[in-house]
């Protein structure tokens, strides 16, 4: 029980002083309920013994009119605390732990699959507000009228206390064993359910590539799979807590049966009277009646406390480091100094990696796939840090910077460019939150969208689908260099910007480029090496390494496999089909 409590209070922190008075609350319910049950106590006994009266009746009536009515009200004030508690308490939880995993490096999510991330800020936040609003407050109305019961028990009969207090005390570790049980093979079902959710998303964006293998339906093992895994874990969670959960049920059940012995045998001895021999028996009804029903709670709290384990890992995290001191980047110039990064631990991708890239000018990075120009984007980016060495911007370390104040001196256009389901005119406001719609009008211009959005029958206003699947990949591209654009931030990074684009918006876009990116520090990934020519710089990557710098000229002056390449497509552009 107790774990249970202080897992509530790692997770609801300083929040979990709201939930005292629903907790006390809770517990003057339960003694208006002892109230009443010692009321029914009273008229059976008066009942049995001749004495009852009208005007007994009258006044129980009025007592227990009085006590419903004041725990109708108690319920009423207890149930909207809890629910609003409960629910504040979730909501911050959620702005918490989605603030703090944007924090963390993308290592958090490729350890991760899609489905345990959605599980944890949806699922788990469920349940455990699921504890919060409803579980806690019956455990503990459980708990407290149990215990105010047994001590009537023993002012009763010592005998039937001790009774009652030796089978609860035998059917406690069967109660923790079937918690443990739930504990144990509820982590294998969550770890089930995440698999179900990725494999859904997986199913939902791959539906072309499914379709077009004729992989639809049952077919796609690997969903069925993951549906069949669930049902034999939901199955094995409850065969493994039913034998401790019956077995406790079992052994509670007879305190009932310990009533109906003791109380007779004691009267018949003259240990006790008719008065106690009846309480004797309303109270073996009751306490049997709350053990059952704790008995029910307990293993659903420790599946449920589960939830409240994996938020907490998630938010044990660590997440990117900076300092709230740091000086304020005024230059824009990119160091890389002795750079080695890794994605995973003894498998390299960069070695030694130095460069400068000035203020103003552009940097392009060409190579084979695999050589580490993604990387350094990345690593500027702030997504992943250096296993070894230095990046400054302006003199700085980045690592000494915020993540959020490093973003916002920082436009990237990606390869795969991801839109929100939202209006053009929002996703391209992505850049620049307050723009105008003067502004994003000149951005789509200069980024050569305007005239396709324009023709869209609700123009600036068309809805996109998830991700952008309702536009083609040159339009979507479009858009996100009109995004980045918006921006208008000091450092450029991008990834192919116009590797979706056809011949005739290609060189359109450059013009665009060259003239809003000038003054500005720009870092470009190209496969066309046509498209880099005018760089200021050319760094030639190859197995995590720098193997040729410089300028367009100079790199063909040192006959490297740049000047290989730019050989061969000049080769390539000769090409026919005879």
């Amino acid at each position: 029980m107790m774990y249970i409590f202080k897992m509530i209070q790692q997770v609801a922190g300083k929040n979990s002083r709201s939930l005292y008075l629903p907790v006390a609350l809770s517990c003057v319910d339960a003694l208006l309920h002892m109230g009443m049950f010692s009321t029914m106590i009273l008229t059976i006994i008066e009942l049995i013994g001749g004495i009852f009266t009208v005007e007994k009746l009258t006044l129980y009536s009025i007592v227990l009119g009085i006590l419903f009515l004041v725990r109708a009200i108690l319920f009423s004030i207890n149930y909207t605390q809890v629910q609003y508690r409960g629910a504040d308490i979730s909501a911050q939880q959620r702005l918490f732990l989605g603030d703090h995993i944007r924090s963390l490096n993308l290592g958090y999510f490729n350890k991760n699959s899609i489905g345990r991330l959605m599980s944890t800020l949806t699922t788990d936040i469920t349940d455990f507000e699921q504890i919060l609003t409803h579980s806690l407050a019956s455990l503990i109305k459980v708990l407290f009228f149990s215990a105010l019961t047994l001590l009537f028990a023993f002012m009763v009969s010592w005998q039937f206390g001790l009774t009652a207090t030796v089978l609860i005390l035998i059917a406690f570790p069967l109660m923790q064993l079937s918690g443990k049980m739930s504990q144990k093979y509820g982590g294998n079902q969550r770890t089930s359910i995440n698999r179900v959710i990725s494999r859904i998303v997986e199913y939902i964006n791959g539906i072309k590539t499914f379709r077009l293998y004729n992989l639809t339906g049952e077919k796609f093992e690997r969903l069925d799979d993951s549906f069949t895994t669930l049902k034999r874990d939901s199955v094995k969670l409850e065969l493994a807590i039913m034998p401790f959960s019956v077995s406790f049920g079992f052994v509670t059940s007879l305190i009932l049966p310990a009533a109906l012995i003791l109380a007779p045998g004691l009267y018949q001895s003259g240990v006790i009277d008719t008065n106690r021999m009846v309480a004797l028996l309303m109270i073996g009804v009751s306490l049997s009646s709350m053990m059952a029903t704790l008995g029910s709670l307990y293993p659903e709290l420790k599946y449920l406390s589960k939830a409240a384990e994996n938020i907490l890992a998630a938010r044990q995290e660590e997440p990117l480091s900076y300092r709230d001191d740091a000086v304020q980047l005024k230059a824009f110039d990119i160091s890389f100094s002795h750079v080695d990064f890794s994605y995973e631990k003894n498998v390299p991708v960069l070695h030694d990696v130095s460069f400068s890239v000035k203020p103003g000018t552009t940097t392009a990075l060409v190579g084979p796939s695999g050589s580490g120009k993604t990387t350094i984007i990345s690593l500027i980016s702030r997504f992943w840090d250096v296993t070894k060495g230095t990046i400054t911007i302006g003199g700085c370390d980045i690592r000494e910077q915020s993540p959020d104040t490093l973003a916002e001196n920082i436009a990237i256009v990606f390869q795969d460019v991801y839109l929100l389901h939202d209006t053009i005119a929002n996703n391209i406001r992505v850049g620049k939150p307050n723009a105008t719609m003067k502004e994003i009008v000149e951005a789509a211009k200069a980024a050569q969208c305007h005239e396709f959005i324009s023709a869209l029958p609700d123009g600036y206003d068309t809805m996109v689908g998830e991700g952008g699947n309702t536009l083609s990949g040159g339009e979507k591209q479009r858009i996100s260099i009109a995004r980045a654009l918006i921006k208008n931030a000091p450092v450029v990074l991008l990834d192919e910007t116009t590797s979706s684009l056809d011949a005739d918006n290609e060189k359109e876009i450059h013009k665009a480029l060259d003239a809003l990116m000038k003054d500005k520090t720009v870092i470009v990934i190209a496969h066309r090496l046509n498209t880099i020519i005018g760089a200021d710089q050319i760094l030639v990557l190859d197995k995590g390494r720098i193997r040729e710098q410089g300028n367009h000229e100079q790199l063909l002056a040192q006959n490297g496999w740049y000047a290989r390449m730019i050989a061969e497509q000049a080769k390539a552009r000769n090409w026919s089909i005879e």
